[in-house]
């Protein structure tokens, strides 16, 4: 019960009243699109019916995932996993000045991130699965999760054209360095449904040290191992660092380049 009101008090806090006790009763069953202003925030935020853009909007707004002190302002923030765009708002407010890259493999998610972000300056989208080197990828709602645990995983061509999976293109980290003339990463933000597993295990000396602050959620209950090649990049690459929990996330802070 007092979870419960806690949740509704969150709401009516960032919505209002009347907007917050609808959302509130409503649950995850939001029967039609709807748009939300939230207090503080320039732009309404767009959720689609039926799918689990409520509980991403919780998990940003409600709990405040990413309310976390960095210690530094970041000026370049990479948010992988950007699904319909609700942390790359969130820190577009946060860091108004700051340039933010969204990397998001699924159409449809695709589709909803950029109508959240339309009306925001210097923010880029990039429709790609973020792994460790340039190939091709299936996404599929492996686990009956919904768009927000869309899953990729590497396949190859031949394999494509017997099952007819839906594939994207990949990006890798450095592709995106040289694309946008980065030599720093300031803030890595990654939801990307055990690709971290991946991503964490080959090719990533030549970028992850150059990177100041990662937010990850981890995803060893999707596929086993996703935390152990994390750790293990993170103790290659940077020699101190600082850890911390925020929700589901773990937020490690590069001392090396503060």
């Amino acid at each position: 019960m007092l979870y419960r009101l806690e949740i509704l008090l969150h709401l009516v806090k960032s919505l209002g009243l009347s907007k917050g006790v609808v959302l509130f009763f409503q649950g995850t069953s939001i029967k039609k699109k709807t748009a939300l202003k939230i207090r503080n925030f320039k732009h309404p935020i767009i959720l689609r019916p039926n799918t689990s853009d409520r509980e991403v909007f919780s998990q940003v707004f409600v709990y405040k995932e990413f309310d976390i002190d960095l210690g530094f302002e970041p000026k370049t923030i990479i948010d992988g996993g950007a699904n319909i765009g609700l942390a790359s708002i969130y820190f577009k407010n946060k860091f108004p000045n700051a340039t933010i890259i969204a990397v998001e493999p699924d159409k449809d998610n695709v589709d909803a991130l950029r109508e959240n972000l339309l009306h925001y300056t210097n923010i880029h989208i990039i429709k790609a699965g973020l792994w460790p080197r340039s190939t091709r990828l299936s996404i599929s709602d492996k686990y009956n999760m919904g768009k927000w645990a869309m899953v990729t995983e590497e396949i190859d061509a031949s394999k494509e054209q017997v099952t007819n999976t839906h594939t994207i293109d990949t990006i890798t980290i450095d592709n995106i360095l040289t694309e946008f003339n980065l030599e720093r990463i300031d803030l890595l933000k990654l939801d990307i449904e055990s690709a971290e597993k991946y991503l964490f295990s080959d090719n990533y000396l030549s970028w992850l040290p150059k990177t100041k602050a990662i937010i990850i959620e981890l995803h060893d209950w999707m596929e086993d191992g996703c935390s152990k090649p994390f750790f293990a990049a993170i103790n290659k690459a940077f020699q101190n660092y600082s850890l911390k929990l925020s929700g589901e996330n773990v937020v490690v802070i590069n001392k090396d380049i503060l």
